[in-house]
């Protein structure tokens, strides 16, 4: 029996978003979810098929989150990581606060920053804080720098 746990994904730049996924591990501050996707998907230009599977990592004191995608024959698609903040994992629900800068790291390991020009309006329309575009600069720098090791430390940690 699958336990269902509900992702809530606020936005300051769009309507909010609620996923409903599978529970895979959980802990007081770090929460492991599954997804299946029935319809196709996108980020910026990588197409998520049909049939795909997203596993994802929330952790309550780091600025991001995790999901790796994968097709139904389970290979990699690649993995994201969404910077984020007020970050709050319970027994039944995880939500965060989007701070719109996403990172893409394809199957052989090329990363590279999605949705420049979102992070670019929002700056010009005032929606994010000093703060906010403090963090956004730190966490993106810590997630190019050590990528590899997060998503590899990521997946050992949930087979063990």
């Amino acid at each position: 029996m699958n336990l269902k746990y509900t992702e809530t994904k606020r936005h300051l730049n769009k309507p909010d978003q609620t996923f409903l996924c599978d529970l895979v591990h959980l802990e007081k501050n770090h929460v492991v979810l599954k997804y299946f996707s029935e319809a196709p998907g996108q980020i910026a230009d990588i197409t998520i098929p049909p049939g795909s599977t997203t596993i994802a990592y929330y952790w309550s004191d780091r600025e991001y989150v995790l999901w790796q995608m994968f097709a139904h024959d389970k290979t990699l698609i690649g993995s994201l990581f969404h910077l984020c903040t007020d970050m709050k994992i319970t027994q039944t629900d995880v939500g965060y606060l989007d701070l719109i800068l996403d990172i893409w790291v394809s199957p052989d390991s090329t990363a590279r920053l999605l949705d420049l020009d979102e992070l670019e309006a929002a700056k010009a329309k005032g929606l994010l804080s000093k703060h906010q575009l403090s963090r956004i600069e730190h966490t993106s720098q810590l997630i190019m720098d050590n990528y590899t090791t997060i998503i590899d430390a990521a997946g050992k940690r949930l087979h063990h």
